[in-house]
């Protein structure tokens, strides 16, 4: 199954968006979440489980079957707030976007190093750099 990026991006905005310290938010809000919406629940499960593999979140899992059947996440880590900061914007992201379209395979990592050079691109722009 392929990874969708702007999932993962969506996912990730909206925990960073509804999570406060000390809470959590489990697998239904995010399978019952209206920002989540235009993506299936199959897609849904799937960036959750990739997302628990990666140092982006403080999460948990549980599996049945190969099956995702729950998850939990209290905390967006350094990493992670780190990966948001640099594709928040949406000029940021569509721009990230086209660049990435051009190729068949481009990891998460490789996105935030594109969108992080987008960004410094906007900015001498804005300098007349």
């Amino acid at each position: 199954m392929k990874l969708d990026q702007d999932c993962v991006r969506d996912t990730m905005l909206l925990i960073e968006k509804e999570i406060s310290f000390g809470s959590f938010l489990r697998f239904d809000f995010f399978l019952e979440s209206e920002i989540l919406s235009k993506y299936n629940s199959e897609t849904i499960k799937y960036t959750l489980a990739k997302l628990d593999e990666t140092d982006f979140l403080k999460s948990t899992t549980r599996w049945v079957n190969n099956d995702l059947k729950d998850f939990s996440t209290g905390m967006v880590t350094w990493e992670g707030h780190k990966f948001l900061d640099t594709v928040r914007d949406d000029k940021v992201w569509s721009n990230t976007k086209s660049i990435v379209s051009k190729f068949s395979s481009v990891s998460i990592s490789m996105v935030e190093s594109i969108a992080s050079n987008v960004i410094s691109q906007l900015i001498q722009k804005q300098l007349n750099i």
